[in-house]
């Protein structure tokens, strides 16, 4: 799977002098600003063009419904829902859109390998001197996993039934509560009040 990354990085933009913009583009899902590693821009069937972190993400949580559905992985597009099959390596292997990478500051303009290891999205830094297979090369990965459901058991329907008339139950007694203390409070206002006409 790495080595796809590899022969994928590395492609220089080619666009026009001074195609960078001054405000970013960014990615319509999670609103940060593409870059050539985590955040670089995907192209989809549709032409749609989202982060590959969030692509990833959305492969991870759309991965269970398809299990057992077909053996080629779909994303449906989240704009226009338009199917897009995914490639044996997963969302890094997707089409960058190199017209999006070039309106990145220049020093992002190159694409960075980044694979698919599991439910994580993984990047290996380099230093300018060493190679990406030296030891102080470091390996950077960050979880594109779904959330996981709790394990804990729901609530049965008759322990609820109980539950809520507790809670119904406290908040009476909070209610009744601050009413009497609402009446003691106006009591003492009015005793301040009528005392100096009771002394007449």
């Amino acid at each position: 799977m790495e080595r796809l990354g590899r022969e994928q990085a590395g492609t220089l933009c080619r666009c026009p002098v001074g195609q960078e913009t001054r405000t970013p583009p960014e990615c319509s899902i999670c609103y940060n600003t593409y870059d050539n590693v985590f955040k670089t821009p995907k192209l989809l069937e549709c032409t749609h063009t989202f982060c590959l972190e969030c692509l990833s993400r959305l492969m991870a949580v759309s991965g269970d419904d398809q299990e057992g559905n077909s053996h080629t992985a779909r994303l449906s597009c989240p704009f226009c829902r338009h199917p897009t099959t995914l490639p044996e390596d997963g969302p890094p292997a997707l089409t960058t859109s190199h017209e999006v990478l070039c309106k990145l500051p220049s020093h992002q303009q190159q694409e960075e390998p980044v694979w698919l290891e599991g439910e994580k999205l993984c990047y290996k830094t380099t230093n300018e001197m060493d190679s990406s297979d030296s030891p102080s090369a470091l390996c950077i990965c960050i979880d594109i996993g779904a959330n996981k459901p709790s394990d804990t058991p729901a609530q049965t329907p008759r322990n609820s039934g109980r539950l809520e008339r507790l809670r119904e139950w406290k908040r009476m007694v909070l209610f009744i509560t601050l009413m009497v203390l609402l009446i003691v409070i106006m009591l003492s206002c009015f005793w301040e009040i009528m005392k100096p006409l009771c002394t007449l």
